[in-house]
């Protein structure tokens, strides 16, 4: 893997194209620019579109700007990697025909300079998520899958942007903000009791590298209000509001 590696995660990017919306993305462009002048590798970690569901050669016109811009990348050489989330899950196979994306269903490990690094999007960890992951399995199963392939496009996305528009926030909330972050450090820790030296943790939108014994928790933002980009290079771990 080349470096330096760029990180960015749950940028929840809309079919709804206004103004903010305009200027998050000419923000990601922008450190896309700079990805194809500096070389390496981008890791996306999940929850990039606020709504992804594969039609094949069918998808929302308001994403062009976004497909055109990764394939600039892919055009320069840059490796890309994706991490799908829970609201980007449903690729089966666009992402690489249209950008060249290493798609990862589920967790990606990977090493670099002998060191042992995962990055998972991150649901479904909180002891408390018995729901979720009860709804997360029903979602992803193949009669589900097949039963939303059936609707035409337009009715599927809109009905994804109603429900994303009513639950927007409820779902990046995630209860007593210090029990949560304990809770996604124990689990570092057991990833780290695995061999693992750096967990990269997307979903909860947090931010911050948390350092102990040589071992890392880093948590990956997100690009709605944080605009967090993440990089690894020969000097080691940065993080940064990219264009604030």
């Amino acid at each position: 893997m080349k470096y330096p590696i760029y990180f960015v995660s749950d940028s929840h990017f809309r079919m709804t194209y206004d103004h903010k919306e305009k200027v998050r993305r000419q923000k990601l462009f922008n450190l896309f620019s700079e990805i194809k002048s500096t070389g390496g590798t981008l890791i996306i970690g999940g929850d990039f579109f606020d709504f992804w569901f594969d039609y094949n050669f069918v998808s929302p016109k308001s994403y062009s700007d976004i497909f055109e811009n990764l394939e600039s990348l892919r055009h320069n050489g840059i490796e890309i990697h994706y991490v799908v989330g829970n609201h980007d899950y449903w690729d089966f196979g666009y992402f690489t025909k249209k950008f060249g994306a290493i798609v990862h269903k589920t967790d990606f490990e990977f090493e670099v300079d002998n060191k042992k690094i995962l990055v998972t999007h991150g649901d479904g960890i909180l002891k408390r998520d018995n729901g979720y992951r009860f709804m997360k399995k029903v979602i992803r199963s193949k009669i589900s899958i097949f039963l939303f392939k059936i609707l035409h496009p337009d009715w599927g996305c809109a009905l994804a942007n109603f429900v994303s528009k009513t639950s927007n926030e409820q779902c990046r909330t995630f209860g007593n903000q210090d029990e949560m972050l304990e809770e996604l450090v124990q689990f570092a820790k057991g990833k780290w009791a695995e061999g693992y030296d750096t967990v990269l943790m997307g979903h909860y939108h947090q931010t911050g590298i948390f350092s102990e014994d040589n071992h890392k928790l880093i948590h990956l933002g997100d690009w709605l209000k944080h605009l967090t980009l993440t990089k690894l290079d020969e000097n080691g771990w940065t993080q940064e509001s990219y264009g604030k």
